[in-house]
């Protein structure tokens, strides 16, 4: 019983360890319904257990309702001479001697009752019996309280991913109209400073929209898969910074790589910020040109992410020429929430190549 959380699996082997303990032809565990007051048979064991189960009993009724009302045991070897006993739930069982115990919670309150019913053999209940019932029904009581308990734990859960999935929506909603409407403002933005800093901030919000609608879109929430984001990135900040009067391809080189959200949209917010860089500022002398994004995951355990392009390529980490200073902090300040190493590189042949690197 203890190994047990489900409420009706755990009913189901208390009445079960009922009828082996008192060696009884029935047994039943009846529950208080805390809205009714009643007394409802809900596990009941025996040849009648069909027809009377989900039978509802008075409180005042029957033992049953006088062991929950004076929250005490009750045994008797004949229960025609007793005034408390009500009835028989079918006309196809008879009952002839009966051992009743109450269910408690923590504090001692009676929750319902269990008992059994005709000892086998036509032997009789003895008063030792109620000792030995009241162990078992104390281990009963407390697999029922942590069922309840458990069961309302996964209800609360079952609702707060419910709330949680409706504002991830809400959100990857919001962030749509935001990002839609800062693309009709730099439309109309004529100062191209300011079209710029509206656009990059587009792309940003769309590469953290992005990461909230493949979260909402999948039935877990708690990993994105790398690759499938990073593609999204990339076609999202293509759109924003495609110059007509250039020829700049972008090619990938991706691993499946799963990764918790948090740090799969930090992941993602460096790409941003580093192809923004790119298409903005590598091919200031060109026409043409080339970044490609690798994303590996090494034997060590460490995803990898190269952003490089055979632009003009960087004379240092600090060149405002390649990396201007605002996109540069934002890149170092997202690379320590990310707890990643960022390295810089520069080859003559193939311009500059960005790296940073972290736990898997």
């Amino acid at each position: 019983m203890n190994r047990t959380f489900e409420l009706k699996k755990v009913l189901k082997k208390c009445m079960e360890a009922t009828q082996i303990v008192m060696n009884s032809e029935a047994s039943s565990l009846m529950l208080l319904d805390e809205k009714t007051g009643e007394l409802n048979v809900s596990v009941p064991t025996g040849p009648v257990q069909a027809e009377i189960t989900g039978t509802a009993i008075p409180r005042n009724k029957g033992i049953g309702g006088w062991v929950i009302s004076q929250n005490k045991p009750f045994i008797s070897n004949d229960v025609t001479e007793s005034e408390v006993f009500w009835k028989d739930l079918s006309g196809d069982f008879t009952t002839k001697n009966i051992i009743c115990v109450p269910l408690q919670d923590e504090e001692g309150n009676a929750l319902g009752v269990l008992q059994a019913i005709n000892k086998k053999g036509n032997e009789d209940f003895l008063d030792n019996d109620i000792e030995v019932f009241e162990a078992l029904a104390l281990h009963v009581s407390t697999a029922i309280e942590r069922s309840r308990k458990y069961e309302e734990m996964a209800r609360k859960l079952e609702e707060r991913e419910i709330a949680i999935s409706e504002i991830h929506h809400r959100l990857k909603n919001n962030l749509a109209t935001i990002c839609a409407l800062l693309e009709f403002d730099v439309e109309d933005v004529k100062d191209l400073k300011s079209k710029n800093v509206l656009s990059e901030t587009n792309a940003r919000l769309r590469s953290v929209a992005k990461a909230h609608s493949l979260l909402y879109d999948q039935e877990e929430c708690a990993s994105v898969e790398l690759s499938e984001y990073i593609s999204s990135i990339i076609e999202n900040v293509e759109r924003i910074f495609e110059d007509p009067k250039k020829e700049i391809t972008v090619q990938v080189s991706f691993e499946h790589i799963e990764l918790d959200a948090s740090r799969a949209m930090l992941c993602g917010l460096m790409i941003n910020e580093l192809l923004i860089n790119a298409y903005k500022h590598a091919f200031s002398e060109r026409k043409d040109g080339e970044i490609v994004v690798t994303l590996k995951k090494t034997s060590e355990g460490k995803i990898v992410v190269i952003v490089a392009d055979n632009g003009v390529g960087l004379k240092n980490e600090n060149d405002v020429d390649t990396i201007k200073p605002n996109a540069h902090f934002i890149l170092k300040a997202l690379a320590k929430k990310l707890n990643a190493n960022l390295s810089f590189d520069e080859n003559p042949a193939i311009g500059s190549a960005i790296v940073f690197s972290f736990q898997a």
